[in-house]
């Protein structure tokens, strides 16, 4: 079994290339993504981007339960590790769940006047 904490500490982006890419490795055998989801404190920002990598690498099916949070990444694209999480996401836009969860962000995004938020979903909508 894998220590979430200590794949957290690795993945900082404070720590070398070498404990980065071994973090991300022992990320590989975490089940539960909703760890790598803009984990809060005492990780923060300085994990995000290599959490962004350990999502981008899961299948379409693992990722079905995290395109909520997926979605809310795109919140701001100045964020680490957003930019992995849209290009993720051009590639999930085809399966059934898709539509629902960006449907439901795009309200959420509408309902708080989020102009950033709601053009980056669009994003999501233009041909690659």
């Amino acid at each position: 079994m894998v220590d979430i904490d200590y794949v957290m500490e690795l993945m900082d982006w404070n720590n070398s290339i070498e404990d980065q890419k071994k973090g991300v490795e022992l990320a590989r055998n975490i089940k539960c993504l909703n760890a790598f989801l803009q984990p809060g404190a005492p990780y923060g920002k300085s994990v995000w981007e290599n959490c962004a990598k350990v999502l981008a690498e899961r299948t379409n099916k693992e990722l079905v339960s995290c395109l909520h949070g997926m979605l809310e990444w795109l919140q701001d694209m100045n964020w680490p590790g957003a930019f992995c999480i849209l290009e993720r996401l051009k590639s999930l836009k085809k399966i059934p769940e898709f539509q629902c969860w960006y449907d439901t962000c795009m309200k959420c995004a509408k309902a708080l006047g989020d102009e950033a938020w709601i053009s980056n979903l669009e994003m999501l909508k233009e041909e690659s």
